[in-house]
């Protein structure tokens, strides 16, 4: 498997946007967001980064390198349960790149 293949982790509620962010924050050091039709947040990792937004959902998709997929899931669990619509296990692919 492509280590630096783009996948979709996980389908979050997005109505619970602030509830979402608080726990990333608390947990990562170097995080972007906004708010302004669709919603997004940005994870920094390095170089690299995770992408949760509702640019081509109308929910908040979880996205990312396949590398990522440990610290995707520990943040995910940080979240709570009713944050969370879909987990994909294995990550399935980003079309849309």
């Amino acid at each position: 498997m492509d280590q630096d293949e783009f996948v979709i982790f996980a389908v979050l509620n997005r109505d619970h946007f602030d509830e979402i962010l608080k726990p990333l924050t608390e947990q990562f050091k170097d995080i972007e967001s906004g708010r302004q039709g669709d919603d997004w947040i940005w994870v920094h990792l390095g170089d690299d980064k995770i992408e949760i937004d509702s640019f081509y959902s109308m929910e908040l998709e979880v996205k990312g390198k396949r590398k990522h997929y440990m610290v995707v899931m520990q943040a995910i669990q940080k979240l709570a349960k009713d944050s969370i619509i879909q987990i994909f296990d294995p990550p399935k692919v980003d079309m849309t790149r």
